[in-house]
């Protein structure tokens, strides 16, 4: 459920929906406004000295809107988030001059999960991904070893999940801002935040 606590008729229709969903509405609007990379997100980490860590990264969602992402378990945000699990996502919606940041807690996602995400990758992706997973992020010395790495897989390699392939998807979000530039004088400014202990959503309207 969404509280409302702005009274304006636009303010209305946006809280109508869960802000989650939402988020992937204006994903599927920004794609239809020419954004090839719409999913595009930069994710937000906390490093072991308490240092800001953030990186771009293709975002997918559930039918609940709930947002995941995956990654190698030797990569920095793995580790980041293996120690502290907040994290942030930001998209950019540049073409409908949108942004939307959230906020939460992330959890590994389960076996079940990984592998039904690896079948709906496109097979040249999966093939790609077990020459460089397990190695990303290590100094590259030359860019044919990882083209005769590709060559010299078995077929049908793909077919199998890779222990270098995991991921992470919020669990909780506590807040979600929303930002749209459009033809009025301000811009209009919209976060959504909920507590750990309430399954209802604040909502307010903010100066931009």
């Amino acid at each position: 459920r969404i509280i409302g606590t702005d009274n304006s008729a636009e303010f209305v229709t946006t809280s109508s929906m869960s802000p989650l969903l939402l988020l992937v509405q204006w994903v599927h609007e920004e794609r239809a406004h020419g954004c090839a990379f719409a999913n595009g997100a930069v994710l937000g980490t906390a490093g072991p000295a308490g240092e800001v860590r953030t990186r771009m990264l293709g975002v997918h969602f559930d039918a609940q809107g709930v947002p995941r992402f995956h990654t190698t378990p030797g990569s920095r945000k793995a580790m980041d988030l293996t120690s502290n699990t907040r994290g942030s996502l930001t998209f950019a919606f540049q073409n409908s001059r949108r942004s939307v940041s959230l906020q939460g807690w992330v959890e590994p996602l389960s076996p079940a999960a990984l592998s039904a995400d690896w079948a709906l990758l496109e097979a040249d992706f999966r093939r790609s991904y077990l020459v460089f997973g397990p190695v990303s992020g290590k100094p590259l010395d030359n860019v044919d070893d990882l083209d005769a790495a590709r060559h010299a897989l078995a077929l049908d390699a793909e077919h199998a999940v890779p222990p270098s392939f995991v991921g992470f998807k919020f669990a909780f979000v506590d807040r979600v801002a929303f930002y749209a530039v459009g033809h009025e004088a301000f811009a209009q400014h919209t976060i959504y935040s909920r507590s750990s202990q309430s399954d209802d959503s604040a909502v307010q309207a903010v100066v931009p």
